[in-house]
């Protein structure tokens, strides 16, 4: 892991094993490596122009700083950047250019190496030193940063682990070790407890596993426990899709398409890495994130396409196909965040469909909610975080395609139309949906992966934790 240090002083100051970025107004393609006649080392690299750049621009900018550096076996570097040479990021704000800064210094330093035999250690990045960081505000923002990075990088790590070493039991024990220590409380109901809730589609989706399912409930206070006359301090539920492994069930997924479906709690592990960077910078409002786990397996055990399920909200649901196990136990902890806090606002993130993946490609998620206010804000932290959004509708229309004649509610389309099968899993969750309260469905499949363009490590990208951190700040 390589340390990233924040100091007052200037490159002047700071000692000569560093390695000094220095930026330039020529195209981001040029770069070159200088020693100084002192002895010092400078890297030059493009920036493009200046008075141009954009808030993603930066945010990539910064990512491949880190990048060349490890391409380079650079082992300690040292950056300074004013938001004064950025005449587009001004309007953002000091602090949002000093928190994004570490944001994403962390982000583009992270590699998941649990699994590798061999290290070359002597040539990798071990710290990054930022210079001109001087004044309380300053510091204080820059921290910010390095907080919600690491913490989406522990949401990586979650994500990254092979399906084996992280079962839902095994996860909802790694859940309580990342709180240990903050003022989070973490709880968790085990099969009995599923099975005493009536969460009917939570047990479903998890009997197929010799590991069976878990719903992770992580309650965290900030603002003080509502009481019968502090009903304004009800909580944000934060509910992640906890799907350690997704075989597809009986309808099994075909080759090529199964080998990343440890990644298919994706949204889970994002829920648990907010929280951890929530509870860590101590933010003053209430917050509860419900993880329903469960391992998608194939056995004699496994749920069957045909079967009938009963929701803990009581409806019924006939499971037409068992790789639509996701809005399945994203439904039963809908309903478990709404009987149990009476939530006052309701976000859940999963990886549900590779049609959103279709829809927008790989450069954001989609949201999808009735509440037009709540878009707006999500598309617009989405926007200030770097974990972006964009809308697809919930209209009445296609709700008719999920009408069941054997049961309440089907989990696909009763036709098995392809059709918006990404709006199809949120019309799904919306039957399942409080009616007073504000909900959104962010559909993450499209950001699971990293892509070239993102200049970070192959794997788990930790999105959407900056979006709900800004969200829960900002709410």
């Amino acid at each position: 892991m390589t340390k990233i240090i924040a100091t007052p002083k200037s490159y002047s100051d700071i000692a000569t094993k560093y390695c000094q970025i220095v930026l330039t107004e020529d195209k981001t393609s040029w770069h070159r490596l200088v020693e100084k006649a002192d002895g010092t080392i400078e890297y030059r690299m493009g920036a493009g122009k200046w008075a141009a750049l954009t808030p993603r621009q930066y945010r990539t900018l910064i990512r491949s700083i880190v990048q060349a550096a490890k391409q380079h076996q650079l082992t300690h570097i040292a950056l300074q950047v004013a938001l004064s040479d950025f005449p587009k990021l001004t309007e953002m704000g000091s602090e949002w250019f000093l928190r994004t800064l570490g944001e994403n210094l962390e982000l583009a330093q992270y590699e998941f190496r649990r699994y590798k035999t061999k290290r070359d250690e002597k040539n990798e990045l071990q710290e990054i030193l930022v210079c001109g960081i001087s004044s309380p505000v300053e510091k204080q923002s820059f921290s910010t940063g390095i907080t919600v990075g690491k913490a989406a990088n522990l949401t990586r790590d979650i994500a990254n682990t092979c399906g084996e070493d992280m079962t839902p039991n095994k996860l909802a024990v790694a859940t309580k070790s990342l709180l240990k220590g903050t003022t989070a409380v973490v709880k968790i109901l085990d099969k009995a407890a599923i099975k005493k809730e009536k969460m009917g589609l939570l047990e479903v989706v998890g009997k197929g596993a010799s590991d069976g399912p878990s719903l992770i409930v992580i309650e965290y206070w900030g603002a003080g426990k509502p009481t019968k006359n502090k009903q304004s301090e009800a909580p944000i539920a934060l509910i992640g899709k906890g799907i350690t492994y997704d075989s597809g069930g009986l309808n099994v997924k075909p080759a090529g398409f199964m080998h990343e479906m440890h990644m298919d709690m994706s949204g889970g592990a994002a829920m648990i890495g907010a929280m951890q960077a929530i509870a860590t910078l101590g933010i003053k409002k209430n917050v509860v994130a419900i993880i329903p786990a469960a391992e998608n397996a194939i056995s004699s055990e496994s749920m069957r396409a045909g079967d009938i399920a009963t929701s803990m909200s009581g409806k019924t649901v006939e499971i037409l196909h068992t790789d639509a196990e996701g809005r399945l136990v994203l439904a039963d902890a809908m309903t478990y965040a709404t009987t149990h806090y009476k939530p006052r606002v309701i976000i859940d993130a999963a990886t549900l469909t590779g049609a959103s993946l279709v829809a927008l490609g790989s450069f954001a998620s989609v949201v999808m909610t009735t509440d037009d206010t709540l878009r707006d804000t999500l598309m617009r932290l989405g926007e200030k975080s770097g974990d972006l959004l964009w809308p697809l509708p919930l209209w009445d229309e296609y709700k008719q395609s999920l009408k069941s004649t054997r049961a309440d509610i089907s989990n696909i389309a009763t036709n098995f139309s392809r059709e918006a099968g990404c709006i199809e899993g949120g019309i799904f969750l919306s039957h399942f949906a409080p009616k007073k309260t504000p909900w959104a469905h962010l559909d993450i499949a499209p950001r699971m992966n990293s892509v070239v363009q993102d200049k970070l490590s192959k794997g788990a990208t930790g999105e959407p934790v900056r979006l709900l951190v800004r969200f829960v700040e900002e709410y």
